[in-house]
C-alpha cells in the first residue's frame, strides 16, 4: 500500500485532485462515475471533479471551478452534489 503523503504546499487544487482521486480509484474505493472531490481555496472558490467524467481517467483540464460568485469555469459540468458542497463550504458553523 502507497504510504506517501501528498504535499499539496506547491500543487494547484486542479492537480492535488487528480492525484487525490486517482488514488482513490486505483485502490477499487470508487467507480468510474461514483464519487467526488472538492477543495475549497484560500479565494473562496471551490474546485470539483466534474459529473459524467470517468474518474479513472481525469486530468487537471477537468477538474471544474466554482468561482465564490458562482461562476462556473470549466469544460464540463461540476459534480451533481456542488450546490450542497458550496453551501456547506461557505456556511458559518457560528
Amino acid at each position: 500500500m502507497d504510504s506517501k503523503i501528498l504535499d499539496t504546499k506547491w500543487l494547484h487544487p486542479k492537480e492535488q485532485i487528480v492525484i487525490a482521486i486517482s488514488r482513490i480509484y486505483n485502490r477499487g474505493l470508487t467507480t468510474t462515475s461514483g464519487g467526488n472531490l472538492s477543495i475549497l481555496d484560500e479565494n473562496g472558490d471551490l474546485w470539483i471533479t466534474p459529473s459524467g467524467v470517468d474518474k479513472g481517467s481525469l486530468n487537471a483540464s477537468d477538474i471544474m471551478c466554482v468561482t465564490k460568485d458562482g461562476q462556473i469555469i470549466g469544460k464540463h459540468k461540476p459534480s451533481s452534489e456542488f450546490l450542497f458542497i458550496a453551501l456547506f463550504t461557505t456556511s458559518d458553523p457560528t
